[in-house]
């Protein structure tokens, strides 16, 4: 599905809340197409957070490499970290209160790729599960779960494998 559909039918859902852009939006970074689509039109979208799954699409603002969001700059994670892919997936979506966080990927391999980064798991070999293979279906999957689980989780979820796999 367009990112141009799923977005009209979540504009029409009043559990969802799509905050539209005000100002001119620049990136430094080249964006897959769907989500510079979505920055250059949009702030931010919260999603079914009266939910137990419910879920915030970041703005243009918080989008920032996940790790720099999770870890503090002293942390000995930093060491761990150094080299490692996870240094280009960027902070796309947070259900804080729960420390689940999704990244998308930045690098040219994987472009546009989205992992579960929960807190606990985040940039973890074997444990960093490609959730969708664009911003898109992304949006998509999150919306059409409405805020009861995680989709990634489900038993009828197909499987992309890990971040890590073959790198």
């Amino acid at each position: 599905m367009k990112i141009t559909e799923i977005i009209k039918k979540i504009e029409q859902d009043r559990n969802c809340r799509l905050v539209k852009r005000i100002t001119d939006f620049r990136s430094e970074l080249a964006l897959p197409k769907d989500l510079n689509y979505f920055f250059s039109n949009y702030d931010s979208l919260q999603m079914f957070v009266n939910k137990p799954y419910g879920i915030k699409i970041v703005s243009s603002n918080e989008f920032m490499p996940t790790s720099k969001r999770l870890y503090p700059e002293d942390d000995v994670i930093w060491e761990e970290l150094e080299g490692d892919i996870s240094n280009e997936w960027y902070l796309i979506a947070e259900s804080e209160q729960i420390n689940q966080y999704i990244s998308i990927d930045m690098s040219k391999s994987h472009f546009g790729y989205c992992y579960d980064s929960f807190l606990e798991t985040h940039a973890t070999p074997g444990d960093s599960q490609i959730i969708a293979k664009s911003f898109s279906e992304l949006l998509e999957q999150l919306y059409s779960s409405k805020g009861e689980n995680w989709f990634w989780l489900a038993e009828n979820f197909e499987l992309y494998g890990d971040a890590y796999d073959g790198r």
